[in-house]
């Protein structure tokens, strides 16, 4: 009897003695894991800022640009003060620009800009050769007491102009892109820019 007593006794102490180590060594690991945890959710909070303050950079330094598309393709704003050639290089511009972005925004950002692109410009012409306005250079001439003959071949034929409606539809999904890669839900749509000049293609 003593025997069966004295083995429980030790077995107890024994449950004890193990609990009393167990217990420290589980709540140091769990804290452990804790731990990393926390520091990965600090780190990726850290990168997601740090993303978002170079997606702010890139949309500072691409807005206008594209701003000036609008413009010159829908006959709004600046557009007389934009001359063929300085479209054509604008377009290089910006191809640059997204090019090196892409990677730091989602595909939709990089189609996005690719459709405004190619409703503005008629680009691979040939080996060489520079993109095409796709516009109606008569109505420009006609507006410009400056134009030069030699601007007519950087635009397209009548049958690849642009609706200026298109242009500026796909303008504001580039937009609306920039603001959901930055956190910014907003519908762009209801935007008002004055109304498109009629008949202009």
């Amino acid at each position: 009897m003593q025997t069966t007593s004295g083995t429980i006794w030790n077995s107890l102490e024994v449950a004890k003695l193990v609990c009393s180590v167990l217990t420290p060594a589980a709540i140091a690991i769990f804290g452990v894991y804790i731990h990393r945890v926390t520091k990965r959710f600090e780190d990726h909070q850290w990168r997601s800022q740090k993303l978002i303050e170079k997606r702010l950079t890139i949309y500072d330094d691409l807005a206008p640009l594209f701003n000036d598309l609008l413009c010159y393709f829908t006959y709004v704003g600046c557009w007389k003060e934009l001359k063929p050639p300085d479209v054509v290089a604008l377009k290089r511009k910006i191809d640059r620009k997204i090019y090196l972005a892409a990677p730091l925004f989602p595909k939709e950002f990089f189609q996005a800009c690719q459709v405004l692109q190619g409703l503005c410009f008629s680009a691979y012409r040939g080996w060489g050769m520079d993109a095409q306005l796709r516009t109606n250079w008569g109505r420009r001439k006609d507006a410009d007491t400056g134009w030069l003959e030699e601007w007519q071949t950087y635009c397209s034929d009548a049958t690849e102009v642009t609706d200026p409606a298109n242009v500026k539809a796909a303008y504001d999904r580039v937009m609306q892109v920039f603001a959901d890669s930055i956190g910014v839900t907003a519908d762009h749509s209801h935007v008002v820019m004055g109304r498109l000049p009629q008949n202009i293609r």
